[in-house]
């Protein structure tokens, strides 16, 4: 019984955190060339070195001072919000 209230409970505030935390955020697939005409040149540029092969790409990071975009080659893989 308790399991079910507190599933329900936490169904509510899903969607609720999905809409107002996320809404603003470049999302997971989006292209780098999308990321740079919705917000812009970023504050700074990091990119990773060394080697790179198929299985290790090049990251790309992006910081915005609140929130930085982390690249695979030119697509979003996270977005972090910085508090």
């Amino acid at each position: 019984m308790r399991l079910s209230k507190w599933f329900a409970a936490a169904l509510l505030c899903v969607p609720f955190f999905t809409t107002t935390a996320f809404a603003d955020y470049p999302t997971r697939g989006t292209k780098m060339t999308s990321v740079k005409a919705q917000y812009g040149q970023p504050q700074s540029v990091r990119v990773s070195k060394g080697k790179v092969k198929k299985q290790w790409p090049r990251i790309t990071v992006w910081n915005y001072g609140t929130f930085s975009v982390y690249f695979e080659r030119n697509t979003v893989l996270h977005t972090v919000v910085h508090r």
